[in-house]
């Protein structure tokens, strides 16, 4: 199966997929479906596919076998868009996870301050979070570029663009090829593909 192909499986062919690379990672699946379920990706199906796919394309795209990185991907949206507190990820999944976690997520924005300047500031905070947490946001992002056509309004779709180009893909060439590669196509691909009148948006 190619990278590309993941996007065909639903939810419970992405979780048997996952398993397969890492049978040890059965608590974290189960735990990340609890927490999602009833979210939705603003362009519809389950939310949850998404960090299905990211912790797939660690090892599909980026060719990396590390369990830890999967679980945290697994888990990298939980603190941010479910009740979830990252003592609770340590606690269930150890301190390397809940850190990867708590350096992708999100801070929030400071008054005035645009959604383009907070993701630009947490590319910039990414610079010192290593290795492991910039393949991690970089495999989080090319998920979200695969799929963001229509997810966004024309504005918002150039400004993450720009996010990606710009904020992360330097940091995703000092760390993983293949990721760099993946990346930069998919931010050519929804570039050359903008158009006006698109609806939604991302974070």
């Amino acid at each position: 199966m190619t990278p590309r192909e993941i996007y065909g499986l639903e939810v419970g062919e992405l979780e048997e997929r996952v398993l397969g690379h890492w049978p040890g990672l059965a608590q974290a699946c189960t735990f990340a479906k609890a927490r999602h379920e009833g979210q939705e990706r603003k362009k519809g199906g389950p939310y949850v596919a998404h960090p299905f796919r990211v912790a797939l394309l660690l090892k599909e795209e980026g060719g990396l076998d590390d369990e830890g990185l999967a679980c945290a991907a697994l888990l990298h949206d939980l603190v941010e868009d479910t009740p979830t507190s990252h003592d609770e990820i340590q606690q269930s999944f150890g301190s390397r996870v809940s850190n990867l976690v708590r350096s992708v997520t999100q801070p929030e924005r400071a008054e005035g301050e645009t959604k383009f300047e907070r993701n630009m500031r947490s590319f910039e905070a990414l610079r010192w979070e290593g290795r492991d947490a910039q393949i991690l946001r970089s495999a989080d992002r090319l998920d979200n570029l695969t799929t963001a056509k229509g997810a966004f309004s024309a504005e918002r779709e150039a400004e993450y663009v720009r996010e990606c180009r710009d904020g992360l893909l330097p940091l995703t060439l000092a760390v993983n090829t293949p990721l760099y590669h993946a990346l930069a196509a998919a931010i050519e691909e929804l570039d050359s593909a903008a158009a006006p009148g698109s609806g939604g948006d991302s974070s």
